[in-house]
C-alpha cells in the first residue's frame, strides 16, 4: 500500500473506456489511494487544475484531447507531476513520441498485470521525491553557498547521503567539491575531481552549441536543466538529468554553481531501444518500411523538380522461398543479412538502403541532375548480388528482381512511388527474374490483372476449373506412341482458357501449386491407368514437378500414395524436374532424388540446358532422361550457338547413357536434324497439340491403325 506523510496519495486515470478506468480505480483505492476518474483529456486537464493529483495515468487514443496533448498540458502546469502513459494501438513510435514529449513511464494496453502497473507508479513516485529533494538542495545551498570557499567542507555534509551526483564549481568552472555519489557514479575520488573543470566527464555526444546555450544560462543567473551523456573514468557512458543552479551573495553576484544529476542511463537506454525498433529491421541492422517512408517523405519536401531527380529502385529476392525450403529460414536469414551487407557496400552511403518486408528491399538514390544514375545503379546491384554467397560453408547464388521508378514522373507521393516501383519490380519477375524494369503506365493496368487473377485462382481447385490435356511423345526410331506428358490448363467458370504462361508462375508465387501439383498428380496417373483399361498400350505417364512440391520433406509418401490409390505401376510414372531444383549438390537433394527412384518411378530433366548445371554433379544423380528445351530446338536452325547447345546435350546424354527427349519440334527440318543426331524421343505439334484425355484415345488408336 503506497501512502505518503501519513495522508493517501491521489491518483487519476483518464481513459474514454470505462471498463479500464474502472478497473483501475478499484484496484488503486485498494492499495490506498484517492482515485479521480476523467473520460476524456479536456475534462482530466480540468481536475488537474481543481486539484493537483501525485500521479497521473492516461490514455494515448482519445477524443477531444488525446493523450500526447494531456502529457504536453501536464508538463506545462507542473514539469514534476508524474504522467504514465497507456496505450493500445502496439506501434512502440508512440511509446517513444510519448516518452520524449515528457511522459515518465509508459505500458502496452490492456495492461496485462495491474500489479505491473503499481510498479511503474511506485517508481514514478519515488523518482517524483527524489526531484524535491534535489530543489530542496537547491534551496539549501542557495543559503549556504553564499559564505566563503572554506565552508564549503560543512554544506557537503548535507548531500553526503544524496543518491544523486552533487558538484560545486567556482564561477570559473574549477570543481569545488563532489559529494560521494559522484565519485562512485564517474569513478573519480574526492581529490582527483576538485581542481578539474567538469569537462573530465565530457563524451564528446553533445555539440558544443548545447554546452554553450547551458552555460548562457546559468551565466545570466538562471537555472538549467537538461541531459547530459557523460563518460566516466573507465569509459563507461552514463545518461544524467541535471539540474545546475547559479549561486548568489547578498548583492546578487553569482559566487558558484551547484549540480545535481539523476542517473536516467536505464531510461534512455530503454528509450534507445523502443526507438531502434521501431525504426530498425533487428535481422540486418537496415532502416524498416517506417524509418523508410519519413526518409523518403523528407527527400520529396527537398527535391528542387526543375532540376533534380528523385530515383526509388524496389529489389525482390527471386530464389528464397526455394533456399529457405531447402535449407531452412535459419539459413535464409543469413543469407538476407548477407545481402543486405552487399546492398550497402555496392550503393554506398549516399543511397538509403532499407529491407522493406520479408524479402525486398529498396534504394532511393540521392537528389541527382542526373537521370540515369538508377540505371547504372540498377545493373551494379543486380551484378553484385548474382555474385556467390557463402553461407554456412555453402555456396548460393541469388538473384533479384529490380523496378525503378523516377519521381515525379511515375508519382507524385510515397504511396504511388512504392506501387509503381513494385509494379516494375513484377514485371521484372515476370521477362524472367534477374532483371532491371522500368516503371511505365502499362503495368499497372497488368498488375491489376494479375492480382484479380490471382484471387479467382485461389478458388479454381474446388470449383473443378482445372483440367489436363495430354501431348504424345513419339519413338523416333520405331514410330510408336511411347508415352504422354500431362499439362494443366485452366478454365474459369464460363470465360475463355488462360494460358499457362499466365496462371502457372501465380500458382508457384502463391504456393498454391503444392496442392495443385498433387491434383495433377492424381489426375494423371487415375487417367493413365483409365486407358490401359480401354485397351491402349502401356505408356509412360510425364508429370512436372515443381519446385516446392520438391523441396516438401513428403513428396516421396505423396508419391507412393497416389501410386497405391490409383494402381499405377510406378514403371510407367515419369517425374519431370527443372534443372535448378537438382542442381543444388545437398545431402538432402540426393537422398529426396534416391527415394523417389527406389519407387520404380522414371526422373526426367526437364528444360535442360537453361540452367547453370555442373556436368561432373549430373553424373551422380540418378536421372534417367534429359528433356532438351523446346527454345533450343525452335532456334537450332538458324541460330549457331543454339544448335551447338543442342548437339552437345544430345551427346552428353548419350555418354551418360540417358535417354534423350526433344521438346516443341514443329517442323519437319527439325525432326530432321534431331534424326540425324539420334535423338531417340521427339514431342511437339509436329505429331499433335496437346490432347483431352479423349482425343488422346482417338489419336493413339488411328496412330496404330
Amino acid at each position: 500500500m503506497m501512502r505518503r506523510f501519513g495522508t493517501d496519495l491521489v491518483l487519476l486515470t483518464i481513459d474514454d473506456e470505462e471498463s479500464v478506468r474502472s478497473s483501475i480505480a478499484a484496484f488503486f483505492e485498494d492499495c490506498g489511494f484517492s482515485v479521480m476518474q476523467a473520460c476524456d483529456g479536456r475534462e482530466g486537464i480540468g481536475m488537474i487544475h481543481a486539484v493537483r493529483p501525485d500521479v497521473v495515468i492516461t490514455d494515448l487514443r482519445m477524443p477531444h484531447m488525446d493523450g500526447l496533448e494531456v502529457v504536453d498540458e501536464i508538463k506545462r502546469i507542473d514539469g514534476n507531476l508524474p504522467v504514465i502513459v497507456l496505450s493500445g494501438t502496439g506501434v512502440l513510435a508512440d511509446a517513444v513520441l510519448a516518452l520524449r514529449r515528457g511522459a515518465w513511464d509508459y505500458l502496452p494496453k490492456p495492461v496485462p498485470d495491474l500489479v505491473e502497473l503499481e510498479l511503474v507508479v511506485a517508481r514514478c513516485l519515488e523518482r517524483a521525491h527524489l526531484l524535491r529533494e534535489n530543489r530542496e538542495h537547491h534551496c539549501n545551498l542557495e543559503r549556504l553557498v553564499d559564505q566563503r570557499t572554506s565552508e564549503l567542507r560543512k554544506l557537503s555534509a548535507a548531500v553526503e547521503q544524496s543518491a544523486n551526483s552533487v558538484i560545486i564549481t567556482g564561477v570559473d568552472g574549477i570543481i569545488e567539491y563532489v559529494n560521494p555519489k559522484f565519485s562512485q557514479t564517474f569513478g573519480y575520488t574526492f581529490d582527483e575531481a576538485v581542481g578539474q573543470t567538469p569537462r573530465i566527464l565530457k563524451s564528446g555526444r553533445q555539440l558544443d552549441s548545447y554546452y554553450a546555450e547551458m552555460w548562457n544560462t546559468i551565466g545570466s543567473g538562471r537555472e538549467w536543466q537538461g541531459e547530459f551523456c557523460n563518460k566516466a573514468k573507465d569509459g563507461r557512458l552514463y545518461w544524467e538529468l541535471c539540474s545546475i543552479a547559479p549561486i548568489k551573495d547578498e548583492t546578487g553576484k553569482i559566487t558558484s554553481f551547484v549540480a545535481i544529476k539523476e542517473d536516467i542511463t536505464d531510461r534512455k537506454r530503454h528509450e534507445e531501444q523502443l526507438y531502434y525498433q521501431a525504426n530498425f529491421d533487428v535481422l540486418t541492422g537496415l532502416p524498416n518500411r517506417f524509418y523508410f517512408q519519413k526518409h523518403l517523405e523528407l527527400q520529396l519536401e527537398l527535391i528542387d523538380c526543375q532540376s533534380q531527380f528523385l530515383s526509388l529502385l524496389v529489389l525482390d529476392v527471386d530464389n528464397l522461398k526455394s533456399v529457405n525450403d531447402i535449407f531452412g529460414h535459419g539459413f535464409g536469414d543469413l543469407l538476407l543479412t548477407e545481402i543486405a551487407h552487399r546492398l550497402e557496400l555496392v550503393c554506398g552511403a549516399g543511397c538509403f538502403v532499407s529491407r522493406f518486408v520479408g524479402d525486398e528491399f529498396v534504394v532511393v538514390l540521392p537528389l541527382s541532375s542526373e537521370a540515369d544514375l538508377a540505371v547504372f545503379l540498377g545493373e551494379k546491384i543486380r551484378g553484385a548480388l548474382n555474385e556467390v554467397f557463402q553461407i554456412k560453408g555453402t555456396e548460393i547464388v541469388t538473384t533479384v528482381s529490380i523496378g525503378v521508378v523516377v519521381y515525379p514522373e511515375d508519382g507524385e507521393c510515397v504511396e504511388s512511388l512504392l506501387k509503381n516501383a513494385e509494379a516494375a519490380m513484377y514485371q521484372a519477375k515476370k521477362i524472367g527474374k534477374n532483371m532491371v524494369s522500368f516503371y511505365s503506365s502499362e503495368l499497372n493496368n497488368q498488375l491489376e490483372q494479375r492480382f484479380l487473377l490471382e484471387s479467382r485462382l485461389h478458388k479454381a481447385l474446388e470449383r473443378g476449373e482445372f483440367s489436363l490435356q495430354y501431348q504424345p511423345q513419339i519413338n523416333r526410331a520405331s514410330g510408336a506412341i511411347v508415352g504422354a506428358e500431362a499439362l494443366l490448363r485452366w478454365t474459369p467458370a464460363g470465360e475463355a482458357p488462360v494460358s499457362p504462361a499466365l496462371f502457372i508462375p501465380l500458382l508457384e508465387e502463391s504456393g498454391m501449386i503444392v496442392a495443385v501439383g498433387e491434383w495433377v498428380l492424381r489426375q494423371a496417373c487415375l487417367q493413365a491407368v483409365a486407358w490401359l483399361k480401354q485397351g491402349l498400350p502401356s505408356l509412360r505417364m510425364s508429370v512436372n514437378i515443381s519446385a516446392l512440391q520438391f523441396m516438401r520433406s513428403d513428396l516421396d509418401l505423396t508419391v507412393r500414395r497416389i501410386l497405391h490409390e490409383s494402381g499405377l505401376d510406378p514403371h510407367f510414372l515419369c517425374l519431370e524436374l527443372t534443372e535448378s531444383m537438382v542442381m543444388i549438390d545437398s545431402d538432402r537433394t540426393m537422398a529426396m532424388l534416391t527415394t523417389l527412384t527406389q519407387t520404380g518411378l522414371t526422373l526426367s530433366l526437364d528444360d535442360f540446358g537453361t540452367g547453370y548445371s555442373s556436368l561432373a554433379y549430373l553424373g551422380r544423380l540418378p536421372i534417367n532422361e534429359l528433356k532438351i528445351d523446346m527454345s533450343f530446338v525452335q532456334r537450332m536452325l538458324t541460330t549457331r550457338n543454339d544448335a551447338a547447345v543442342v548437339n552437345t546435350i544430345i551427346a552428353m546424354g548419350q555418354g551418360l547413357d540417358m535417354e534423350l527427349v526433344a521438346e516443341g519440334v514443329e517442323t519437319e527440318e527439325q525432326f530432321a536434324y534431331l534424326a540425324a543426331r539420334d535423338c531417340a524421343i521427339i514431342q511437339g505439334y509436329y505429331f499433335s497439340r496437346p490432347l483431352a484425355p479423349d482425343g488422346f484415345a482417338r489419336f493413339c488408336w488411328e496412330w496404330q491403325g
